[in-house]
């Protein structure tokens, strides 16, 4: 059994399996994220051109809800609306030995489907579950997302299609062939450059948008007899030796991938790259000290290695677009300790803030060897060599993987946000969550009605 078939068969599995009850919340956490994300960022440039090309339709077979304002267009046009929409505020979830981002990729296959078949939400979070898994297995434990990255190929879009297919094949109840044909459909049609995210142009938005809509696709073809290449991931011209630039098969994927990966998945609270996570969270710690941060000669921030040699991590301006700031290490790391907080709004409307770039010119990265990807170190530094450290480390790990509480609490928030009425995102959490627990066939039509319903409310 090769990798293709081995992830194949691991979907045809999938499609009946069980999930572990911590498994199933952080899937259900997933999908709030998603969700709460697409509604916020409806405004956004690229996110409101891709719900504006959708096609409005009837509500019938076929067809899902752009969830922004619950407009029916068809399947296809659904899923891409709402993928464009989770990435548009670069603040969807991260999954670390994939350097991906799955939320704007699985979950708008698996709900949309799900809503276009019928389906209950045990059943889309089943199809979540295969589809982050199937991420993380891709990326290898970073082996292949390395590979990637270092030819320019970005991950997300790479191997965001296979993990799209993955979904939408668990969620057609596809069996091991053809699952291994939509694995392959995808993997050999798949791909996105990092240069979007290097110079902050548009185009990172629609690239995961566009993997989401071809794994669709890869997967639709698939149940209808079309045959992908028997080894579309590991062949000579297959994926791994021709995008990833690898000529050996990575031991990940000689076992199949693993459902309690969802404890790893880890949420963006800030509005920035995920590389620049734990430094965000370091100064945010700083910011709430109380330090005389004008009087600072200098500040160092040490952050893992990779993530300094990130396209993007290391401008310091000008910043003439948001994504440059969002990019930045020095400018997420300068917008967190002067104001305290880190949405979108910031790289649209500070990033030429005096204050902001005073602090970016004191800042020096400083790769850091010892830690790993949690790790970051801001330490504030004056003229009379007085210092002030925090850690991220130092937070609540809530955070940055978010147990129900605190899902239900972004998620309010993001909704409010994006005008709904009050307390409408805490109530369908609780159902969600509390369906969860019952193990009920909960309609996902259900859960996007009162989704759409909170839209109507703010509306009248």
């Amino acid at each position: 059994m090769n990798a293709t078939q081995r992830l194949g068969a691991f979907l045809a599995r999938s499609v009946e399996a069980e999930l572990a009850p911590a498994v199933a919340s952080k899937a259900a956490i997933c999908l709030l994220d998603a969700m709460g994300l697409a509604l916020v960022a409806r405004d956004e440039t690229t996110a409101a051109a891709a719900r504006a090309m959708a096609v409005p339709v009837p509500a019938g077979e076929g067809t899902a809800r752009i969830w922004a304002d619950g407009t029916h267009s068809v399947l296809s046009e659904a899923v891409l609306a709402n993928g464009v929409a989770v990435h548009a505020h670069f603040q969807d979830d991260t999954e670390h030995e994939s350097w991906s981002h799955p939320g704007s990729l699985v979950p708008p296959v698996s709900i949309s489907l799900g809503e276009a078949r019928g389906q209950s939400l045990s059943a889309v979070l089943r199809a979540t579950v295969a589809g982050y898994a199937t991420m993380k297995w891709l990326g290898a434990g970073e082996l292949v997302a390395r590979g990637l990255i270092g030819r320019g190929i970005r991950t997300s879009p790479t191997f965001g299609t296979i993990g799209a297919a993955a979904a939408a094949a668990v969620s057609l109840g596809l069996d091991a062939a053809k699952a291994s044909n939509a694995v392959a459909i995808a993997a050999c049609t798949t791909g996105g450059t990092l240069e979007p995210v290097r110079c902050g142009s548009d185009e990172w938005r629609v690239q995961n948008g566009r993997a989401a809509h071809g794994g669709l696709t890869a997967a639709r073809l698939a149940a209808r007899g079309v045959v992908g290449a028997p080894d579309a991931l590991e062949g000579p011209k297959g994926l791994l030796r021709s995008l990833a630039g690898l000529d050996t098969s990575p031991p990940h994927w000689s076992v199949d991938p693993d459902p309690a990966m969802m404890a790893e998945v880890m949420a963006k609270p800030f509005a920035t790259l995920g590389d620049n996570m734990s430094a965000v969270v370091a100064a945010l710690l700083v910011h709430r000290d109380g330090v005389d941060l004008d009087a600072a000669e200098r500040i160092n921030v040490a952050i893992w290695r990779p993530y300094t040699e990130y396209p993007g991590t290391n401008f310091k301006g000008p910043f003439e677009r948001v994504v440059q700031t969002q990019a930045s290490t020095a400018f997420a790391t300068a917008a967190m300790l002067a104001y305290g907080e880190l949405g979108y709004d910031v790289g649209e409307q500070k990033r030429r803030d005096p204050r902001i770039l005073k602090l970016v010119e004191k800042i020096a990265v400083i790769p850091d060897d010892v830690g790993d990807a949690l790790d970051a170190t801001v330490e504030i530094i004056w003229p009379d060599g007085r210092r002030h450290t925090r850690t991220a480390r130092e937070s609540p790990r809530a955070l940055i993987f978010q147990d129900e509480p605190r899902a239900t609490e972004v998620f309010e928030h993001r909704l409010v946000a994006a005008g709904r009425p009050k307390c409408a995102g805490v109530a369908l959490a609780a159902l969600i969550f509390d369906a969860v627990r019952a193990g009920e066939d909960l309609p996902i039509r259900t859960i996007i009605d009162r989704l759409e319903g909170g839209h109507q409310g703010a509306n009248q």
